[in-house]
């Protein structure tokens, strides 16, 4: 019997490989050599976001929106004490509500907190950018624990404790249509 179940799964192996192998020439062969993109498109055509279509279902599992989480806050990032800039995570949500990867550009905006307005983005402070698109980049971000991707936004100037703040993010891709997300928080909490 266990002959006989281990025969099946190595049948099934050799199967599942040739059906690989004939999955990746018919996708990627020409003259019968196999050939696979060195790297990533860093730039959609025409600097246009979302230019580049992407088969079902593999769409559903590109970004849909950004959200930033809630462990985002002002922190310390050096010996010297003080708060020197703001610990982000952004969560990159698919079709599914799954966190899931995001290739593309993050641009991080800094507010002053309007009370009582109903855009509570006031004077802009600072702004970021942050490249996303090369992998090697993309994994240097990347936390598989909390499924987020972490910025530490440095600042060079204080930021005083207990003060309100307005976080905006944007996040824009060769591969999806551009994302939005604002986060209101303290500093020092």
């Amino acid at each position: 019997m266990e002959t006989v179940v281990k025969a099946r799964f190595e049948s099934a192996g050799l199967g599942m490989a040739a059906v690989g192998i004939l999955a990746a020439c018919l996708g990627g062969c020409q003259d019968g050599k196999l050939s696979m993109p060195t790297a990533w498109p860093t730039t959609a055509p025409h600097g246009e976001v979302g230019a580049q279509p992407v088969p079902a279902p593999i769409n559903l599992l590109l970004p849909k929106a950004v959200r930033i989480h809630p462990f985002t806050g002002t922190r310390t990032f050096d010996q010297a004490g003080g708060v020197k800039g703001i610990d982000v995570r952004i969560e990159a949500l698919d079709a599914y509500g799954d966190p899931t990867k995001a290739f593309g550009q993050f641009h991080f905006a800094l507010h002053q907190f309007v009370v009582g307005n109903p855009d509570p983005k006031g004077k802009r402070i600072a702004t970021w950018e942050e490249n996303l698109l090369e992998p090697n980049k993309n994994l240097l971000h990347w936390d598989s624990i909390t499924r987020t991707y972490e910025f530490k936004l440095q600042w060079y100037h204080p930021i005083p404790v207990g003060n309100k703040f307005v976080l905006a993010v944007s996040f824009t891709s060769p591969f999806s249509e551009r994302k939005f997300a604002e986060h209101v928080f303290v500093s020092g909490q």
